[in-house]
């Protein structure tokens, strides 16, 4: 599929390849339309087409900014939904330094076990664009180890609840995470945003021009300029996907965390 090759490939290459294509086919459309259409008909029309063009442009610009802007944030939203998980896999592992011995130390394996199914297994999948499910069993595991503890003091009744209310925080931003990887810019806009951006470089072939070269570079202007913003929607369309994606650097950062906690270090 196209879309595999976009994210598969460095942004530099594909983004190259799809502005060159947009402007050249623009240049070739304005190439058979001048042939077409004689100037001095289009340049009597100068003044009229600028008006139409200026408000269909305005229109366009804000629909294009407008889907540039929600990329943006779904794909800064997926960067914190990430951040805000690594967190809570490291509270919890912090937080078991008061409980007894053998209780904590399965509390602690069954965090870590999560935190490598997530880097190791399912941050692969999620490049690849699928749904991955990897890590749903050390979580739950996790899961039974908490809500089985028995407490024998009020500290530990404390420190179980505090795990408690921290897991279910866990789950929601795990969930959050795996729709973050699903979410991405329905169909139907992309249709619209071909159809729209078409309609505005047509109408820049309605000018007349004094030398045909000039009206070429103009042509070739508007078409960069919007094909570029196309580029960044793409890029950041899937967060999880791409040369441009959301890392798991915040489960890395986690894990590395743990080496420096005496009660945490493993043989």
């Amino acid at each position: 599929m196209i879309s595999d090759w976009i994210y598969n490939s460095p942004t530099w290459l594909w983004g190259t390849i799809l502005v060159t294509l947009i402007a050249g086919g623009a240049c070739v459309g304005l190439a058979i339309f001048h042939r077409a259409v004689h100037v001095e008909f289009r340049r009597a029309h100068n003044e009229l087409a600028g008006f139409i063009v200026a408000a269909i442009s305005v229109t366009y610009a804000v629909l294009l900014a407008s889907i540039a802007v929600a990329t943006w944030e779904s794909f800064s939203h997926a960067e914190q939904i990430v951040d805000l998980e690594a967190d809570y896999v490291g509270s919890i592992y912090r937080d078991t330094q008061g409980l007894p011995p053998d209780a904590g130390a399965n509390i602690r394996n069954d965090a870590r076990q999560y935190i490598r199914a997530v880097i190791d297994d399912e941050w692969p999948l999620q490049q690849a664009g699928k749904t991955p499910d990897q890590a749903w069993e050390p979580l739950r595991r996790l899961h039974t180890a908490v809500v089985t503890l028995q407490p024998v003091n009020p500290g530990e009744a404390v420190i179980q609840a505090e795990l408690l209310r921290t897991l279910n925080e866990l789950y929601r931003a795990r969930t959050s995470r795996l729709s973050a990887a699903e979410g991405h810019v329905p169909e139907v806009i992309w249709w619209i945003l071909c159809f729209g951006g078409a309609v505005v470089i047509g109408f820049t072939y309605l000018f007349g021009f004094d030398d045909f070269r000039m009206h070429l570079v103009m042509t070739a202007a508007v078409a960069i300029s919007l094909a570029l913003v196309v580029v960044l929607i793409v890029a950041l369309d899937w967060p999880f996907r791409g040369e441009v994606s959301v890392s798991p650097g915040a489960f890395v950062k986690t894990q590395q965390s743990w080496a420096d906690l005496s009660f945490g270090k493993t043989k």
